[in-house]
């Protein structure tokens, strides 16, 4: 065993938010209870209700919306972005994920729950209890590849109890879920407009196989007939691999080492590549009430900041759910372009879709936002890069990068030489107000530029000519929109509005990250980001959401602010993190930040996925082609390591610092041409046979399997 990848939790848990969890890709086990009564929530990560939605029609076009926004006409635009037809009566407006229900396992009276053991090494839960003097263990594996199946293991007698979500969630009965069909041995529960599932298990000895399936059937389905041996042999094997590829952090703050090894596992247990893609809860969804946001796909950042950890850390594969299905919504986005702005060759999605994109609600600021779009391509460009998959490139990604640039050059106008974006948004700022949009906004400015370069370095990769456009917008675009401030300009949100409050995003500086257009360095922009810095850092941290802190992080490490780097990370795991590993969206203890929504059982899963990639960037970050290692380690740290931390272009590096030395080490994967950012600071760098001054970028062309040293 290895104890860095025990994590160990005390009972009571008294929410399904304070569970251990378990994952793999499928299936999400909430582990929880109290006294003798243990509960395991069964989430699905694919279980929806379909029902509800907005579809898009020709309604919604971008000149009927500028329009109605201009002449400030709120009820038209109420009108434009509401359902065709009204909902029917006990249906519900929206879709959404659920929970399969729970198991219920109440051990011999006198018996009490103890502590949990997450064993990370090898995918199990261990749960201790007490009788009298006496103590016994519970033990919870959850299948990798049979995804419906787990399994409990007793040391003593058990009554157990499938219960379905519908006696659990008042909700359900009221949007019309019929009654379920009862076994002894679990339930089916059929649903109104979907197919229904099962839940359902069997004792063999000490040993209790459960079982979730999909399906209308009136007999229970045959469990698989996979024993403890069998799983528990086959979990050691696959998380052994898991561990040996990832990278590993040692550095002076335990906290951070902490958080990457359970962060990664968890990111693993929700984005297994044979899985299906995560949601704002991954497939850790409650039971006794609708998620809330319907755990869907929200494109403004929070996939995009699930999947973050995933192209640093070996794991670009587990990208692929995501990927295809969103690719497999093409005629979907192409009608939605179509609608939208009359581009047939265009591909555009609102932010808060589910599976099957269809729109969430009349948020009409969301659906309009077509950074999302953007943000998306910019990752399935990046898993081009970390893999080198060129059929990816030239099936998938290229064609939905063209096409989320063919709406933007359809919306973008010209005047005077320079391009603008005549009405356009910031993620949620001002809500669905009449004064939420202008302007060039600067983070949809930042997301054009992203795409644009990406699309020309795509080009030439797939030997194809770049499109005029793409050139003229890199010259001819500003790269965000300034506004006078007291000192001085300043990046504003859109034309004439400058940040006013603390805000949950913080989208106006996202050409420094994520986009990573602009270099905080460059002497052009320095003074201007110098000054939007302080005024961000003035305007606090009051209204953030947990998701809120790593990305700060991000930006600081860009600023060279190592040591806030840090402390965003460790004050998100004081703030927004209970004491049973989960992470919410509102802060858990008061004082530090107002809760948007007023509830601290509010889980998602973006910030602490959003962490583990801090961490991996304060170790290495990519931007314009050239590597930064190190650049977000504060100089503290006397000591530190980070092995096998995945590059773009296809190197792996490992970093250290020793005895006042410091080495990275890079590894050609696939071989290329290593641009190498060298840290700054006094010392020179040997780097092979050359030596290098500090701060310098190293240009080497590396064949595959070649290493290179560098010392300072």
């Amino acid at each position: 065993m290895d104890d860095r990848l025990v994590f160990s939790y005390s009972y009571p848990m008294p929410h399904v938010h304070c569970g251990t969890t378990l994952g793999n890709g499928l299936l999400g086990l909430s582990v929880w209870g109290g006294g003798n009564r243990l509960n395991i929530t069964v989430g699905v990560a694919s279980l929806w209700d379909h029902r509800g939605g907005v579809h898009w029609s020709p309604r919604q076009n971008f000149r009927d919306i500028r329009l109605a926004l201009e002449r400030q006409d709120l009820e038209e635009i109420h009108r434009i972005f509401a359902p065709e037809k009204p909902y029917p009566a006990g249906t519900p407006h929206r879709p959404s994920l659920l929970a399969a229900g729970r198991l219920e396992v109440t051990l011999p009276e006198g018996c009490v729950l103890e502590e949990a053991k997450l064993r990370a090494d090898v995918g199990r839960i261990e749960i201790s209890f007490r009788r009298g003097g006496n103590s016994g263990t519970l033990r919870i594996a959850l299948a990798q590849k049979e995804k419906g199946l787990f399994l409990l293991q007793l040391s003593v007698p058990a009554e157990i109890r499938a219960v379905p979500s519908r006696d659990l969630n008042p909700e359900l009965r009221e949007i019309s879920f019929p009654e379920p069909l009862r076994w002894e041995c679990g339930f089916q529960q059929p649903m109104p407009a979907d197919p229904g599932y099962s839940l359902t298990f069997e004792r063999a000895g000490e040993l209790v196989r459960c079982f979730f399936q999909r399906g209308d059937k009136e007999t229970p389905p045959r469990i698989p007939a996979a024993g403890w041996v069998e799983v528990t042999a086959e979990l050691a094997r696959y998380w052994g691999e898991f561990w040996k590829r990832v990278p590993v952090i040692h550095c002076e703050s335990p906290l951070i080492e902490e958080l990457f090894r359970s962060g990664i596992f968890q990111f693993q247990s929700m984005t297994a590549p044979d899985g299906v893609p995560a949601g704002l809860q991954g497939a850790w969804i409650e039971d006794h009430r609708l998620p809330p946001w319907s755990g869907d796909y929200h494109f403004n950042i929070n996939v995009q900041m699930c999947y973050w950890p995933a192209f640093r850390a070996g794991l670009a594969e587990n990208c692929r759910p995501l990927f295809e299905m969103i690719w497999s919504w093409r005629d979907t986005m192409r009608e939605i372009a179509r609608c939208f702005i009359g581009v047939e060759d265009g591909y555009m999605m609102p932010h808060a879709v589910d599976d099957r994109c269809v729109c969430m609600g009349a948020f009409w600021t969301g659906a309009i936002d077509h950074a999302c779009a953007a943000w998306m391509a910019q990752m399935m460009f990046d898993y081009y890069k970390f893999t080198g998959d060129l059929e990816f490139l030239r099936e998938i990604g290229f064609e939905f990068m063209r096409g989320t640039m063919r709406v933007f050059e359809a919306l973008l106008e010209e005047r005077d030489g320079v391009f603008h974006l005549p009405v356009g948004v910031s993620p949620e700022y001002r809500g669905a107000e009449l004064n939420a949009w202008g302007e060039d906004p600067s983070f949809q400015l930042a997301a054009i530029h992203r795409l644009a370069a990406d699309l020309i370095e795509a080009s030439g990769i797939l030997g194809i000519e770049p499109k005029p456009v793409w050139l003229a917008i890199q010259e001819r675009l500003p790269q965000f929109t300034l506004i006078d401030g007291p000192e001085g300009e300043q990046i504003a949100l859109w034309k004439g509005t400058p940040l006013e409050e603390s805000h949950r995003h913080h989208s106006h500086l996202a050409a420094i990250a994520p986009f990573a257009t602009v270099a905080p360095e460059d002497s052009r922009w320095s003074k201007i980001i110098h000054r939007s810095v302080n005024h961000w850092v003035r305007t606090g941290m009051g209204a953030w959401a947990g998701w809120s802190m790593p990305w700060a992080s991000m930006l600081h490490n860009r600023f060279g602010n190592a040591g806030m780097a840090v402390l965003d990370i460790e004050l998100w795991s004081r703030i927004y993190r209970n004491a049973f590993n989960h992470s919410f969206h509102d802060p858990v203890v008061d004082g530090f930040a107002v809760g948007l929504c007023n509830d601290k059982t509010v889980m998602q899963m973006d910030a602490y996925m959003g962490v583990v990639a801090a961490i991996e960037e304060l170790f290495l970050f990519e931007r314009g082609g050239e590597l930064h290692p190190m650049h977000g380690v504060p100089e503290t740290w006397r000591e530190f390591s980070a092995e096998n931390l995945y590059a773009p272009g296809g190197f792996r590096l490992s970093l250290s610092r020793r005895a006042g030395r410091e080495e990275i080490r890079v590894e050609a994967l696939r071989g290329g041409c290593l641009k190498l950012r060298l840290p700054g600071g006094s010392r020179r760098w040997r780097c092979g046979e050359k030596e290098c001054a500090a701060g310098t970028c190293l240009e080497q062309t590396m064949l595959p399997g070649e290493t290179l040293l560098c010392r300072r």
